[in-house]
């Protein structure tokens, strides 16, 4: 081993040493060192040694993942998996029904909205036929409905226009 003199030293660090302390190709090393222009801090044993705190940003600046990276910056290679770990994990979240077509929810929604719309019709009738009311009652009872109704509609209709814009 090394004689190290001064505690500097310590985090200096040839390619070798890089590679095997991250579990990256010295290869890698080497092209990612040079990519970023890292210079060697000095040399040891006639091998460039390299600052640790300038080598490890440069090892791993490119394949650290940043929320809200835009892909269109990356390069191609990151770029393609990038969209390729994107699509597998859709088709994780479509399988673990996280995620679900938008047709399926259409209809979905489109059930419940019948099925709402069919228990306010009816229910005036329900309420004079079982709860005895009065007409001026049923009269209130069907107003209420149909202004509930008119507001589901509307509240429909406002967002299927905000999507169009």
């Amino acid at each position: 081993m090394a004689e190290i003199n001064r505690l500097e030293e310590a985090y200096n660090w040839n390619i070798t040493r890089l590679a095997d302390a991250f579990g990256l190709h010295r290869d890698t090393v080497r092209k990612r060192l040079k990519e970023a222009g890292v210079v060697p801090a000095g040399a040891r044993n006639n091998a460039n040694v390299y600052a640790l705190k300038d080598a490890a940003p440069a090892l791993f600046s490119e394949t650290r993942v940043v929320e809200g990276m835009d892909p269109c910056r990356m390069h191609p290679g990151d770029r393609k998996d990038w969209f390729q770990s994107e699509v597998l994990r859709v088709k994780l979240e479509k399988e673990m029904r996280l995620l679900v077509p938008v047709e399926e929810a259409h209809r979905e929604m489109s059930r419940l909205a019948k099925a709402v719309a069919s228990g306010l019709d009816s229910l005036a009738d329900l309420l004079e036929r079982d709860a005895g009311l009065t007409p001026e009652t049923i009269e209130l009872v069907e107003k209420s409905t149909d202004a509930l109704r008119e507001m589901m509609y509307q509240s429909i209709i406002d967002d299927d226009e905000a999507l169009d814009e």
